[in-house]
């Protein structure tokens, strides 16, 4: 077997991700993403099994790093004690949505890829996925009050999960928008402002 060629495996990477964002995953064709640089879809196959091997070497290792990282953090979060995480509130808002937002457009390729073209792929889900770990982390802080008897709205994890499902949707919204770092970060800024006031009133935090 001839060795494969690293600039030509580039390229195919190139022409998949512009198959990718002109029809989206489902519709992409394997045939003209290798028309594109001119080999057979059989030489591009000694690169990549498939299509979706191809979109996965454009979006995997950024998008679990990212949901590794925000993973560990709402653990760490969750396991302080309950004046620990409260006093933590504005953290989250402030420092860790900023190191959030600066992975995602150091990467933002393979985010926009995600948001926008991921239908047919295991990433179609993605966000579920890191919906799933916010909700996971407010339930436990909305347990450790209700425990603590500090006043804290009745609610309960479907609620907890719609509101998790709205700060997510907002984010991959301002991804999928194509807006400049400086306008997201305002973007986000008034979300986060938003989400982080709802909790507070959802807390009892005055």
């Amino acid at each position: 077997m001839r060795p494969l060629n690293d600039a030509l495996a580039t390229q195919i990477l190139e022409a998949g991700k512009a198959e990718f964002f002109e029809k989206g995953f489902q519709k992409a064709s394997v045939r003209s993403i290798a028309a594109a640089v001119g080999v057979t879809t059989g030489a591009l196959y000694r690169y990549y099994a498939n299509k979706e091997a191809l979109f996965e070497a454009l979006v995997q290792e950024p998008a679990e790093a990212f949901y590794r990282r925000y993973r560990d953090y709402s653990e760490a979060y969750s396991e302080r004690e309950l004046e620990g995480q409260l006093d933590g509130l504005d953290e989250v808002a402030t420092d860790e949505m900023g190191r959030m937002m600066a992975y995602i457009y150091a990467h933002y390729d393979a985010f926009k890829l995600i948001a926008c073209c991921a239908e047919g792929t295991r990433y179609a889900d993605y966000r579920e996925r890191l919906i799933e770990v916010e909700t996971k982390s407010s339930i436990a802080l909305v347990r450790l009050m209700q425990k603590e008897r500090q006043a804290c709205t009745d609610i309960d994890e479907q609620m907890v999960h719609i509101i998790a499902s709205i700060y997510f949707t907002g984010i991959f919204e301002v991804i999928a928008h194509d807006s400049d770092q400086d306008i997201a970060m305002r973007h986000i800024g008034v979300l986060r402002d938003f989400y982080t006031a709802g909790w507070y009133k959802i807390l009892g935090i005055v």
